[in-house]
């Protein structure tokens, strides 16, 4: 069961947060303000903190959980503020929820951000019938291996990292370029292509599926092996 904190200064919306996410199955802790968070998280282990409070302490709150603690933060922003949702991925959050907060919404939310974090901490990965290993840069499948590029690895990694979701063409260029703004999109598309060919030439499953002006994702998510 995943544990979250609601930080939020205004009484009865912090109680009404943590009766939701209560329902939705997780472990939630209550804190009145930043004082009130440090003390829990110092004590607790926590693996989101929902953080509404006055934007500076939002910020600097944000900012410190994810440096320090290696928490997963969600801010809670008003619905007109743009600016106070870039600041607040600026300072590192993970995501951000809308005033009037939906509650069905904000559960879908954490349990998306504890799966991400998770995942974003296994290094081997099984793709169909493939075994990935993000730290020996290695592609087998039994007594099967497959010799990628760097650059081939980098952009099965950044697929793999999308964790289901379509991964743009800018965002796998900047996996392979030190200037993606400088580089040829088309780079990517030569890549995903070699990709392809070395892995069907020995296990054809692992499907890379072209999104229409979007980018490439996935046929079937990768598992933590």
């Amino acid at each position: 069961m995943a544990s979250v904190v609601v930080v939020e200064d205004e009484p009865l919306a912090r109680r009404v947060l943590t009766v939701g996410l209560h329902k939705a199955e997780f472990e939630v802790h209550e804190a009145g303000g930043a004082a009130d968070c440090r003390e829990i998280v110092r004590s607790r282990a926590i693996d989101v903190a929902i953080v509404d409070l006055d934007e500076a302490d939002r910020l600097d709150l944000a900012a410190e959980l994810i440096r320090q603690r290696d928490i997963g933060v969600i801010v809670v922003t008003p619905s007109s503020a743009h600016q106070a949702r870039i600041d607040a991925l600026d300072a590192g959050a993970s995501d951000y929820v809308v005033e009037p907060v939906h509650l069905g919404e904000l559960a879908a939310r954490v349990r998306s951000l504890v799966r991400r974090r998770a995942q974003s901490r296994a290094r081997t990965w099984r793709l169909g019938h493939w075994r990935v290993d993000f730290d020996a840069r290695t592609v087998h499948a039994g007594g099967d291996g497959v010799r990628l590029t760097r650059g081939e690895f980098d952009i099965l990694e950044a697929l793999i990292g999308a964790a289901g979701a379509v991964a743009s063409r800018q965002d796998l260029l900047g996996r392979i370029s030190r200037r993606p703004h400088d580089a040829d999109p088309r780079s990517v598309d030569v890549l995903i292509s070699r990709l392809r060919r070395k892995l069907r030439a020995h296990i054809d499953t692992c499907a890379i599926l072209t999104v229409g002006g979007r980018g490439y994702q996935l046929a079937e998510p990768a598992q933590p092996a």
